[in-house]
């Protein structure tokens, strides 16, 4: 978990004031900061940064914090939101919350409570990953894999396919030496990260030709279907994120949220290339499959615009571990 006095911080901001004094409080205590002045800026910025935490006023010139709020909790992305507020309206304040916010901060405003603020939400945040973790639905697992069983019987390639994902995501969290908790809800994710497939039509799936323009644009939606079902369980809440942005691209031209670099969740930039790998070398419905060592090409060919090209290297590397071609028949 991240260290509050590490923590990256976005600013949005117009009063010239406000934000330079916000951004000396930022300084004084060694935050990484970007600080910006409309909602335009910011939503660009939340598409293409990583940002442990935000500060956001509500009214900007060209629209309101809410919708910078809305956009956050719409992409998934599990990040504290701090309304700043010249209003005494309780009412407006309230909204905020409802919508997700996580804090606030009233003007006129004491600039030394900014360090408590950032660590009681990164903080706030550490429980609340704790608490939804995945390894607390054990429980639900029988009916995860009855979701899985439902895709399977209508898509019969992905049983297969699920399992080697989750196999060859568990050997580059392993490789990353991410924690066990990482590597279970990336495991998860991979076995889960096609479930929203169970809301195509049938045509789109079995189809052994190319899909049409129209057929394509209603494949994309796999992942949103796919993150709605999962996010309806607490526990999943970043499972669902990983899923949604399984299919996001590094160079930003990816789907459903154009996502670009690490503004993309790492487990979903993880998911993304041992899934494309595993398509690659499986004889789909359409297409050819390829030797593992011309699929390895094929991702160090894509590595910057497709994929992450760090963790490119560190997979293609995975090509002479001695479990990588040992796929065990199992889900979880």
């Amino acid at each position: 978990m991240t260290n509050e006095l590490s923590s990256k911080v976005l600013l949005v901001e117009d009063e010239p004031v406000t934000n330079r004094a916000i951004c000396q409080s930022f300084e004084k205590y060694n935050y990484t900061y970007v600080s910006v002045a409309n909602l335009n800026e910011a939503l660009d910025k939340v598409k293409t940064e990583h940002f442990d935490i935000i500060f956001s006023d509500i009214v900007l010139p060209d629209g309101s914090g809410l919708e910078l709020l809305d956009t956050v909790h719409d992409y998934l992305l599990n990040v504290p939101f701090v309304i700043i507020t010249a209003s005494e309206n309780d009412q407006l304040v309230q909204t905020a919350l409802n919508r997700g916010a996580t804090d606030f901060l009233s003007k006129p405003f004491n600039l030394q409570n900014i360090p408590t603020i950032i660590k009681r939400n990164i903080e706030r945040k550490r429980i609340e990953h704790e608490r939804q973790n995945p390894r607390n639905v054990k429980a639900l697992l029988k009916a995860i894999k009855a979701l899985i069983s439902a895709l399977e019987a209508k898509d019969s390639y992905t049983s297969g396919h699920s399992l080697r994902v989750a196999h060859y995501a568990k050997l580059m969290g392993n490789e990353m030496n991410l924690s066990e908790d990482e590597i279970y809800c990336l495991n998860l994710s991979a076995i889960l990260h096609d479930i929203g497939k169970i809301g195509l039509p049938d045509h789109i799936l079995k189809k052994s030709s190319s899909l049409l323009e129209s057929e394509y644009h209603t494949a994309k939606e796999h992942p949103l279907i796919g993150s709605k079902i999962v996010g309806n369980i607490d526990e999943l809440f970043e499972v669902a994120a990983i899923i949604r942005h399984h299919h996001e691209r590094f160079d930003g031209r990816g789907y459903p949220d154009g996502l670009k670099g690490e503004a993309i969740p790492l487990l979903a930039r993880v998911l993304a290339i041992v899934d494309a790998y595993e398509a690659i070398v499986s004889r789909r419905n359409y297409g050819t499959e390829l030797t593992p060592q011309k699929a390895f090409t094929e991702l160090e060919k894509n590595a910057g615009s497709q994929f992450d090209p760090m963790l490119v290297k560190i997979f293609v590397g995975l090509g002479e571990h001695p479990e990588f071609f040992n796929i065990k028949d199992e889900l979880i």
